[in-house]
């Protein structure tokens, strides 16, 4: 009888699910709806993982008792109090002898380094780092929302951009492509009359960063405003790095380092200016692609717990190098 731990990775948008034998080998997957645990409640969130479990675990043709290790990796469980009233929701669906719940930022460093060291920097509508050190200690930086941080990501791209419009408007800033090529997005004749739509929440955090594109696009073309806002994302994501670098040990002299995130299908333009910034603070590193996927992270992290390493023809199955 083939035993395996499950991974699920879920968030606003999807829940994605893989079933995974001991050896590594990935036996299926299955993606579900929205499971974030802020915005949906417990009872949704039972029903969304119970189905989208369920159907994976029919694809790889295994029995609920086969599953050693459930690992629910989610958006919205930072807090303590979340995590443990998942880990009720979790435990009531009775799909695993035995389940954990975790952050999907985890998972994503899980999967980033097949669960070795190495730093994550996300950047999406938001922006948070995490590192895993050689001794297992983890750390952060960033997180702290569009208010008080967020910095490099597509929020604070588009933000940077209507401000130097505005600036532009107003005469207080240098003349910038970005202020018409806003107000033609936007559909405003003027950039000032977004100025309503912003703070009544017609323009909401997920609206502003959906300017980014526009303002990577702008800076393509050379003008120096735009240009200079992606140089200093890129520096903003580097010292989120460099931060958690700093803090932790590593077993040799080069951190790696995975981005992840909507705003890195930018990577190119971004990563000059993170590469200034880890250098300056003397960190020797290489900046890599992802190994695996959050919803294979989170499986990572079941099988580390049932005590399987993985390296090996366990990562090559993972990783489907296995012949």
């Amino acid at each position: 009888m083939t035993e395996v731990v499950v991974g699920v990775d879920g968030g606003g948008t999807s829940t994605n699910v893989a079933v995974v034998a001991l050896d590594g080998r990935v036996l299926a997957r299955a993606q579900g709806g929205t499971s974030n645990y802020q915005v949906i409640g417990g009872e949704k969130l039972a029903e969304v993982l119970r189905e989208t479990i369920e159907a994976a675990l029919q694809k790889a043709k295994v029995e609920v008792p086969q599953v050693r290790h459930l690992v629910v990796a989610l958006a919205g469980v930072g807090r303590p109090s979340d995590r443990e009233a998942v880990s009720k929701v979790v435990a009531n669906l009775g799909l695993s002898q035995r389940s954990t719940v975790d952050s999907d930022a985890a998972a994503a460093l899980a999967g980033a380094f097949a669960g070795g060291e190495g730093i994550i920097v996300i950047s999406g509508t938001g922006t948070i780092c995490f590192g895993k050190g050689a001794d297992g200690r983890v750390e952060r930086s960033g997180g702290w929302g569009y208010l008080l941080g967020d910095e490099g990501s597509g929020y604070w791209i588009g933000q940077q951009a209507l401000i130097a419009a505005l600036k532009d408007l107003d005469g207080r800033g240098p003349r910038t492509a970005l202020r018409e090529a806003l107000e033609k997005h936007l559909g405003v004749e003027r950039i000032d009359r977004v100025i309503p739509r912003v703070y009544q929440g017609d323009l909401d955090r997920a609206g502003v960063a959906a300017l980014a594109p526009l303002v990577f696009e702008v800076a393509a073309q050379g003008d120096a405003v735009a240009q200079e806002i992606v140089n200093r994302a890129g520096e903003e994501l580097g010292r989120l790095a460099a931060a958690v670098a700093k803090r932790l040990t590593w077993s040799t002299d080069t951190v790696k380092i995975a981005p992840i995130g909507s705003v890195f299908k930018q990577r190119a333009v971004l990563e000059p200016g993170m590469k200034r910034v880890l250098d300056e603070a003397g960190v020797k590193h290489a900046i890599v692609d992802p190994l695996l996927d959050p919803a294979l992270g989170a499986a990572v992290i079941g099988l580390q717990k049932e005590a399987v390493s993985v390296t090996g023809s366990v990562l090559d199955n993972l990783l489907g190098k296995a012949s």
